[in-house]
């Protein structure tokens, strides 16, 4: 809430795997309870993770109806179909510019069913040459560990950022591709019990002609340093246990 008080040009994102998988309170629930916090907040975009996917088409279309941000993967279809099952991206306003997200979803072995994964390379084909039409600035939003999801973009053209997911230590800078320009920063990689520990903040500038230059990124550590937010405190109340 202070970064939105901070600066109005404000863009939060999640890589995905957020809704359940990575705590009691958002598996009890059935990412009920995360997606009430991530609303809160104010979320603009979130990526499809194979965690979400094990909820079940039925569950999944019912919290993606719920929710106020937008979920988006290019990647993900119904069994047997061509059917997206979200949108492949959307474009958003922000500080006069059109920010396009387009989500991609990591492909794991025993997916759930009910779905299909698609081959990302195939998805960027597909969809990018569109979005670069609808915005200004293109992300690329991925579950797709770091070092692959550079290596899936690396000589694509028309991708700005990139915001990957990592296991393992967090890099603690932004990289630019030389090849295109791109940036890739990484999120934290979501794990059962650790989920939220910490928070990529990148500043960027956008330029006249959508490129961004002047990057600073840091990974912020959600600890007791950072003050506890009342509002979040009643949410989560109504979500405990009896």
């Amino acid at each position: 809430m202070q970064q939105r008080l901070e600066n109005a040009n404000l863009f939060l994102l999640d890589t995905g795997d957020a809704l359940v998988g990575g705590g009691l309170l958002g598996d009890r629930t059935q990412g009920k309870a995360v997606l009430a916090g991530m609303d809160a907040m104010g979320y603009d975009a979130m990526a499809l993770g194979p965690n979400e996917l094990a909820l079940g088409a039925t569950v999944l279309a019912q919290r993606i109806e719920e929710a106020n941000l937008a979920v988006v993967s290019a990647n993900v279809v119904l069994t047997g179909t061509e059917t997206l099952f979200t949108e492949p991206f959307v474009v958003l306003p922000l500080g006069g510019h059109r920010v396009g997200v387009l989500g991609l979803t990591r492909k794991e072995v025993g997916s759930a069913p009910g779905f299909g994964i698609l081959d990302p390379a195939l998805a960027l084909q597909r969809y990018l040459p569109s979005l670069r039409k609808q915005a200004d600035v293109v992300v690329v939003l991925t579950n797709i560990s770091y070092r692959p999801a550079r290596a899936l973009l690396q000589s694509v053209e028309g991708v700005d950022l990139l915001v990957a997911a990592l296991p393992g230590q967090l890099p603690d800078r932004a990289v630019r591709e030389p090849a295109t320009g791109m940036l890739a920063v990484v999120a934290e990689q979501p794990m059962p019990r650790h989920s939220g520990r910490r928070v990529g903040r990148l500043a960027v500038t956008v330029n006249s002609d959508g490129a961004l230059s002047d990057e600073a990124w840091v990974s912020v550590p959600m600890d007791g340093s950072l003050p506890d937010d009342p509002g979040m405190g009643l949410l989560l109340s109504r979500y405990a246990e009896p």
